[in-house]
């Protein structure tokens, strides 16, 4: 394990909601139909990139992508929930929940 300082914590979690604002203009650019949104899409997704590569200078990338993509997944299935009304049925949850499990094994093991 790397050291670890709250700099890298911080750019870990910009680059979390950086993915989480670019999935949401991606599905309201409705296929890059609105493609002004699309590329703000981009444009988030670039910055998020760019948060993450400063973050795995502090983290081991396993650990750091595992905590990057789990903690994404999680709050966009919310954010769908919050912002277009989209449920998860229990299989989806079942999923969420392992994949939160797998990233507490992953950070700890």
């Amino acid at each position: 394990m790397q050291n670890v300082e709250y700099y890298h914590v911080i750019y870990l979690i910009i680059a979390t909601l950086l993915e989480i604002v670019a999935n949401i203009f991606l599905k309201l650019s409705d296929g890059f139909k609105r493609i002004w949104l699309g590329a703000l899409s981009l444009t988030f997704v670039l910055a998020a990139f760019t948060c993450f590569s400063q973050a795995v200078k502090g983290f081991d990338l396993s650990v750091a992508y595992a905590l990057w993509g789990g903690f994404g997944v999680v709050a966009t299935a919310l954010a769908g929930l919050v912002f277009f009304g989209q449920q998860l049925n229990w299989r989806g949850w079942l999923g969420i929940l392992t994949l939160i499990l797998g990233m507490v094994i992953i950070k700890f093991a």
